[in-house]
């Protein structure tokens, strides 16, 4: 099957580097090269030139930027030109640019192909601009969706938010993500070592993670808390001020972004990690922290319940209190850990296994055999 993945930019690929995950692999076009499908991607590059290439088994056609009002307008002319000349059997669009989805979907229609999109998260995520950006866009979006075969979503949070509402149960699946995890180390867990990972952004909740350790602080001297990530500089002052407001500056440790074998050894320190978002649309997270065996505390936003499947705990993310009470509750009873550990991996497995190339397959041959 000749399948057409497209999105803004080539999914942070590193074409030098065939070991590097990335949202190609998550998203399911690795998957489905594995499978022997051809898949190609078609995207937005960083160069003036057009570029072509093999990629863990995908073609990828990074298209020249050339003078636009933003990214999407840069590529458009080389976009449609690219997508009526591939003899493909099904489109599959990725929806965080305007444009590149709405307009795979109308090339796809004349030429009589199924076309997907994937949402992958709630586009009203961030500050109060990229908020109401995300909002206008998917308010601009509704007459489009009723026209792919399938609107695929990354958690049945985001499914059943509001603006889908009105999409049919038939048009809407939700296929988790791929989680990749390396071959881990045995690495024994530090007391008292809590962690976070994820962007430094309001919207993840670090500053209900430093009202509910000032509590904790009070009962527990050496407890730590490492954020692993980055943010703007200005957010970064806000919660360095944070810190020294809530007289945390011996109990707060800046990691900065760690990837690869650094990023797990972390993963699998630490006693708790905790994720404590306003909002998130499904939190890869949950699940990177479980398979390193490591108890998750989430909070009760966004599809973090749903991530976590029972097998976290989930605290109430208007009551710090509540927080600083599980968190210390966990600290405490290191056989109460040894039962969240086990649950946790065993749950999250299920994620690891490389099921999405076929899922995917599934919903297409579907809309094959179905299309008019």
């Amino acid at each position: 099957m000749k399948i057409v993945h497209t999105y803004i930019n080539n999914m942070y690929i590193d074409p030098n580097d065939e070991s590097k995950m990335c949202f190609a692999d998550k998203w399911g076009l690795v998957s489905l090269a594995k499978l022997g499908h051809d898949v190609t991607l078609i995207c937005g590059g960083e160069s003036k030139e057009r570029n072509q290439y093999i990629w863990k088994g995908i073609t990828v056609i990074e298209l020249p930027k050339l003078w636009g009002i933003n990214n999407t307008s840069r590529i458009l002319k080389g976009f449609i030109r690219e997508l009526k000349k591939i003899q493909a059997d099904v489109f599959h669009s990725h929806h965080y640019s305007s444009l590149i989805p709405e307009l795979t979907l109308i090339v796809g229609k004349k030429r009589k192909i199924p076309t997907f999109v994937t949402f992958h998260n709630t586009l009203v995520e961030g500050n109060f601009f990229a908020k109401t950006l995300g909002t206008l866009y998917l308010i601009g979006m509704q007459p489009f969706l009723p026209f792919y075969h399938k609107v695929l979503f990354i958690s049945d949070y985001i499914k059943n938010k509001l603006p889908f509402k009105l999409l049919s149960k038939k048009k809407k699946q939700t296929i988790y993500n791929y989680i990749y995890v390396p071959k881990l180390k045995e690495i024994s867990k530090k007391k008292n070592m809590i962690l976070y990972v994820g962007r430094l952004t309001h919207q993840k909740g670090i500053d209900i993670l430093f009202k509910s350790l000032s509590q904790i602080k009070k009962n527990n001297k050496n407890v730590k808390l490492f954020l692993m990530g980055t943010g703007t500089k200005k957010y970064v002052q806000h919660l360095q001020k944070l810190v020294e407001s809530f007289n945390l500056k011996n109990h707060v440790i800046f990691l900065g972004k760690k990837s690869g074998d650094e990023k797990w050894h972390y993963y699998q320190q630490s006693t708790i990690l905790i994720v404590p978002s306003r909002d998130e649309g499904f939190g890869n997270v949950v699940i990177e922290g479980m398979l390193a065996e490591t108890p998750v505390i989430v909070s009760n936003k966004g599809s973090l319940p749903e991530a976590s499947g029972g097998k976290g705990i989930v605290f109430n993310i208007h009551k710090p209190e509540d927080l600083a009470k599980k968190i210390m509750v966990l600290l405490n009873d290191q056989h109460l850990q040894g039962i969240f550990s086990e649950n946790a991996k065993h749950y999250a497995e299920k994620f690891t296994k490389d099921t999405i190339g076929k899922e995917l397959l599934q919903e297409y041959k579907h809309s094959l055999s179905t299309r008019n």
